[in-house]
């Protein structure tokens, strides 16, 4: 898992290669298994045409620079906790999983949902456009995030997978249109559950939970958090208490493992 208190940013133009590759990412799971490697399982997904029509190549690239990045870090932990909720949570719970497991190898996801899309739902905003996301991007490039800065074409590019990123994980309409309707969108309880179980098995304080960055792609502050967390509380995954600085939990399960199946 990320650092929590890295705040070093890098914005790359990978996101393009894959979006939020929700049905890539499910179909890759079928083959997947514990301890294959990003090779094997490009090996593996050619010789069985797993992605159809999908050319040699472009299945390479999906599971080698998509999947592997985003699923296969921490010995394979996150595509073993999304096979384990797959088919045991609903589709919308299952994205947002792969939404913070995107998210955190991808800064530009995180910051643009945290930087443009909550302060214009917030605001009241209708819709987001392709614009937005154009000068997100040349705002990060005059901070010196993007260096050196990048072409007129891969802006234009970058910008409109980021906007087609936020349709894929349900934050904008599913359109190609290049300005899209905004969604609402409620972090879901089995992720309310999970994250703080992860974050405590990692080896950080309780109150780390509160200062974890996955929170805000959900647009919760910190007693947003406190809230949900005792709201979950209440089906006996953990016992909560807060004292308005300091944030203690009980926790009822002895393993991720434990928490993912009993959440499923």
């Amino acid at each position: 898992m990320n650092e929590i208190a890295d705040n070093k940013r890098e914005y790359t133009t990978e996101l393009s290669k894959g979006q939020g590759a929700i049905s890539e990412t499910l179909t890759l799971l079928e083959y997947w298994e514990r301890g294959m490697s990003a090779d094997e399982l490009a090996t593996e997904a050619v010789e069985r045409g797993a992605l159809g029509r999908s050319t040699e190549t472009r299945t390479r690239d999906l599971v080698t620079r998509v999947f592997a990045r985003r699923y296969l870090v921490d010995e394979g932990r996150p595509a073993r906790v999304l096979q384990t909720l797959r088919g045991q949570v609903p589709l919308s719970v299952l994205k947002q999983f792969m939404l913070v497991y995107t998210a955190r190898q991808h800064d530009i996801l995180h910051d643009f949902i945290t930087e443009v899309y909550w302060p214009k739902y917030e605001a009241g905003a209708d819709q987001i456009s392709r614009s937005d996301a154009r000068s997100f991007i040349e705002e990060a490039h005059a901070m010196g995030v993007i260096d050196p800065g990048w072409s007129e074409t891969m802006i234009v590019r970058v910008a409109r997978y980021l906007a087609g990123t936020l349709s894929d994980f349900g934050f904008l309409e599913d359109s190609r249109k290049s300005t899209r309707d905004i969604q609402s969108v409620r972090v879901d309880r089995p992720l309310v559950v999970y994250l703080p179980y992860e974050i405590h098995f990692d080896g950080y304080s309780d109150n780390s939970i509160l200062e974890h960055p996955d929170w805000a792609l959900f647009g919760l502050m910190q007693e947003d958090i406190v809230r949900r967390l005792k709201q979950a509380s209440y089906d006996g995954h953990f016992i909560i208490q807060y004292s308005g600085e300091l944030l203690r939990l009980s926790w009822e399960h002895e393993s991720l493992e434990e928490c993912l199946h009993a959440i499923a």
